[in-house]
């Protein structure tokens, strides 16, 4: 009973870690006019069919005061701008305090091991992954 305890209990953690569908990249900013937040939104922008490839799900906070709950779970300080990016294992990836070119950026994800599997399935199936 023990075993078969332990084996439900690795799964739910398992599955938990896994069951992400998207990564979220969170722009923090103390206001919607901060120009490192522009550019980045400029930059995702242009690029939005690599963003949908990679899954990606954009959440911005430009309200520091009532967002206080977020800034403070992410850790995000005093600074004028942060990216935070966290996998779809739920860890944290990249944390920035510039703006990255989407290009960085999907190559900084292209390169991690989930993605990379991501990649092998895509290639067996034909087409994207619906995990």
């Amino acid at each position: 009973m023990r075993y078969l305890l332990a084996f439900f209990l690795m799964l739910a953690l398992y599955g938990s870690a896994y069951s992400q569908r998207t990564r979220r990249l969170m722009l923090f900013a103390v206001d919607s006019t901060n120009t490192e937040l522009l550019q980045q939104r400029a930059w995702l922008e242009a690029e939005r069919e690599g963003v949908e490839a990679r899954d990606i799900w954009l959440a911005i906070f430009t309200d520091p005061k009532k967002f206080r709950r977020m800034y403070e779970y992410h850790g995000v300080g005093r600074a004028d701008f942060t990216l935070v990016l966290i996998g779809k294992d739920g860890l944290e990836k990249l944390r920035l305090e510039k703006a990255m070119p989407a290009k960085d950026l999907f190559d900084f994800i292209d390169a991690m091991i989930l993605r990379q599997e991501e990649f092998n399935v895509e290639g067996q199936t034909g087409g994207r992954n619906d995990r």
